[in-house]
């Protein structure tokens, strides 16, 4: 009966490995120092063969889970990146500017520690497809976390690059993958900013707009802010 259990857990082992994807195949933008990469339909069947002996993170904004729904059993949304305090404009993106999460790690770490697990289970992370969860498993991996694994094609999945359906995000993915995910969203589970941190991000984009440095904001300042 023991060598009949050892040769289950070597099987299940080796069956894992096999679930993981090659980097090769990944553009570089979804590349991580962890090298640890998963589709959502594998990333789906090891949380739940990890019986709450893993962590999994929505990393999206609040605003993108608010109108597209997010996984049924993500344990947390936390944000990697907000939108800029005074709501600059990327001209590279063409949309709002955003800044990087400032509560992004410590919040992990929090959630991590009420789990019971330790920085050495399994983190998954996901994003709309797989750009953000890359540079927050990054972040993570800087900061101690030994398995971040990122979910390379997001909640909405990759575009498709031509034909009739160019540009639409239905190669694969969360939704696309039929796996579980929930519309209304559950208030324990939500993303709320540190009230201290939010007033500093407010401050310090109230300092950003005084570029004379004279405690005064200017119609000129405020507008070239905008």
């Amino acid at each position: 009966m023991k060598y009949f259990s050892l040769i289950v857990a070597l099987f299940f082992s080796s069956a894992v490995q096999a679930e993981f994807v090659n980097a090769d195949i990944l553009p570089k933008s979804k590349h991580t120092k962890a090298g640890l990469y998963l589709y959502a339909k594998d990333a789906y069947n090891k949380i739940n063969a990890e019986a709450g002996q893993s962590v999994f993170i929505d990393v999206r904004t609040r605003a993108e889970i608010a109108f597209t729904g997010m996984p049924s059993n993500a344990d947390a949304n936390i944000p990697f990146k907000v939108l800029d305090q005074a709501y600059a404009w990327d001209a590279k993106r063409q949309n709002f500017a955003m800044t990087k999460n400032p509560e992004f790690v410590s919040r992990v770490a929090s959630l991590v520690k009420q789990k019971g697990v330790t920085i050495n289970h399994p983190l998954y992370v996901m994003c709309r497809s797989g750009g953000r969860s890359a540079k927050a498993a990054d972040a993570l991996t800087q900061a101690g976390f030994t398995q971040v694994i990122s979910i390379v094609d997001g909640f909405e999945g990759d575009k498709v690059k031509s034909g009739t359906d160019k540009g639409l995000r239905i190669l694969n993915g969360w939704k696309n993958s039929q796996l579980p995910w929930v519309e209304k969203l559950p208030k324990e589970k939500m993303y709320f900013e540190n009230e201290l941190a939010a007033k500093d991000r407010l401050f310090k984009a109230i300092e950003n707009m005084d570029s004379d440095n004279n405690g005064i904001i200017s119609q000129r300042e405020f507008e070239m802010s905008r």
